[in-house]
């Protein structure tokens, strides 16, 4: 399902109420309490969000359908991130991707991590702690985070297809550091660039590396430069083998279906209201959200792997995507919760 973001109306109860997108339920819309998101910037994974606020950088998770919540360390506890207060806003919309080590922060498993972007930084810490402990290693920007379940390692792309890994499960391993794993070989399969990627296991021993174009209508001015209107043009995907280092194209997703967007990119089977073959999508650009004045949000949509053809997801935005971004979660747990309007 796909939540939506906070209300932009002026009706106070509007705000603590959030709609979600069903895609199991035929594409309908729900609405649910969720006033622990109220005014939070929100990532997500496993359907559990990710919250932090302005007031001391406190950050938690919360499950939006049972509204259980772990408290983590505040941000500031991240060694050498400085924080201004009127700074905030350029760090409230550089924290861009969450992953855990396990998909549920409430059992006992003394391995289980969370793991975020920060802008520059990738910190990770357990419930518990004081404090977040950093990961360096890396060349470039940062596009996605992930890990592989099965190898229990942390896989990192960056600038043009850079591959790294690094355990943050083995506590003797201290500092934590990334190393190269690959490159992408571009020239190879006629990229020239990787302008956007997305990173998710696939399979026991592979990667799926999902790349995105966009296309810029025009500037929208000089000051915000080329974050004037833009749409989404084109994904490609690439899949890695860790065992023998090779890459290769893949035109089809065999029956599955990626999401990627403000959320840890993940693949399911398609059925019960999810198409297979396609990659749903939302508008990860974070600057556009709080630097243009219409905000930032309208490039949502699925992008059918055969014909390259883009399907809108729903038809009217309501203006729910002024303040903060659309965020899947993978859950199976909703016909069970009560309250849902």
């Amino acid at each position: 399902m796909l939540m939506l973001a906070e209300s932009n109306t002026d009706e106070d109860d509007e705000h603590e109420l959030r709609r979600f997108l069903l895609l199991s339920n035929g594409g309908t819309m729900r609405k649910l309490p969720l006033p622990e998101a109220q005014r939070q910037r929100c990532v997500s994974t496993h359907g559990w969000l990710l919250t932090t606020g302005e007031q001391e950088f406190y950050t938690k998770l919360v499950n939006p359908l049972t509204r259980a919540q772990v408290d983590l360390p505040r941000l500031y506890m991240i060694e050498e991130l400085y924080f201004d207060q009127d700074e905030w806003m350029y760090y409230l919309f550089s924290m861009r991707k969450v992953v855990f080590t396990s998909p549920n922060p409430l059992s006992s498993d003394p391995s289980f991590r969370v793991i975020i972007v920060w802008g520059r930084i990738i910190g990770f810490c357990q419930p518990g702690d004081v404090s977040w402990t950093r990961i360096k290693g890396w060349e470039g920007h940062l596009f996605d985070i992930s890990y592989h379940g099965a190898r229990k390692r942390l896989y990192v792309v960056a600038t043009m297809g850079a591959i790294y890994e690094c355990d943050v499960t083995n506590d003797v391993l201290c500092p934590k550091a990334l190393s190269r794993v690959t490159t992408f070989p571009g020239e190879e399969f006629g990229c020239s660039c990787v302008p956007w990627a997305y990173l998710l296991e696939w399979g026991c021993d592979s990667l799926l590396m999902v790349t995105r174009e966009r296309y810029y209508f025009k500037k929208h001015d000089d000051e915000y430069g080329r974050y004037g209107p833009y749409r989404t043009s084109r994904f490609q995907c690439f899949v890695f083998g860790l065992d023998d280092g090779k890459w290769s194209k893949i035109a089809s997703l065999g029956g599955k279906a990626v999401f990627i967007g403000f959320n840890s990119s993940f693949a399911i089977d398609g059925g019960e209201g999810v198409k297979p073959d396609c990659i749903y999508f939302t508008d990860d650009l974070y600057e556009p959200y709080h630097g243009l004045p219409e905000g930032g949000g309208g490039d949502v949509g699925i992008y059918h792997m055969f014909n390259g053809r883009i399907e809108t997801l729903f038809e009217s935005q309501e203006s729910v995507f002024r303040s903060s971004p659309p965020l899947w979660l993978q859950t199976s747990t909703l016909p069970k919760i009560k309250g849902i309007k």
